[in-house]
């Protein structure tokens, strides 16, 4: 009989554990959704800043006929900032998520085919968060990154953040409570990190390229 309390002690303590860890799975989704939210809306911020420039970058893939070059900018740019938004607020962000692992497919063909053309100094047109670089394979692997980020965002939901929740009538205290806004800080100082990281890059390799020109 003694043996009684121990089992139901050890049953509590597993589902304490099966909580705990789902909650941890839980609060990852929401950061991986949020960090992607500000990839995809940074970058439209500044395609729309250098509009023209993204349209020249679009021609210099070389992929597309130019009548539909403009075309395609406007239907990218559009279905870029609804996945941003989408998964900013939380809102179908699984639908939101699958679109943006398909956009980040579509990147990634695009910078594939002209780096088997050998087409290397011509800028990826990213922008934002994750700066605009030659194309190269490391560009490829950090799409693959971020896409199983989106599915990632697919698998798990959680409310957390969740705007159309709120609408329905869900109590906003638990939605944007404090693990959401701990999770939305961590996305932030994680995004300027890694800004500043690439910042940081740039000027390591134009500092290179200075000393290489000095006699």
């Amino acid at each position: 009989m003694e043996s009684m309390p121990r089992c139901m002690n050890r049953k509590h303590n597993g589902m304490c554990e099966q909580q705990k860890e789902g909650a941890e799975v839980e609060a990852l989704s929401v950061f991986c959704r949020l960090l992607l939210a500000l990839i995809f809306i940074s970058s439209c911020v500044s395609t729309l800043r250098q509009w023209h420039a993204h349209i020249g970058i679009i021609k210099d893939y070389d992929l597309l006929p130019e009548a539909l070059v403009k075309w395609f900018a406007v239907l990218e740019h559009s279905v870029k900032w609804l996945v941003g938004m989408l998964l900013f607020w939380g809102s179908y962000s699984s639908s939101a998520a699958i679109t943006g692992s398909g956009l980040l497919l579509i990147y990634s063909i695009a910078i594939m085919i002209n780096l088997l053309r050998g087409t290397r100094e011509i800028s990826c047109g990213c922008g934002g968060i994750v700066g605009n670089h030659s194309l190269s394979w490391t560009l490829v692997l950090r799409n693959l990154l971020l896409m199983a980020m989106c599915l990632w965002v697919n698998q798990v939901e959680s409310q957390y953040g969740s705007l159309i929740l709120v609408i329905k009538g869900e109590d906003v205290g638990s939605i944007f409570g404090k693990e959401y806004w701990v999770i939305l800080g961590s996305a932030l100082l994680s995004a300027l990190l890694y800004s500043i990281f690439q910042h940081l890059i740039a000027v390591h390799k134009r500092i290179r390229e200075l000393l290489g020109r000095m006699p």
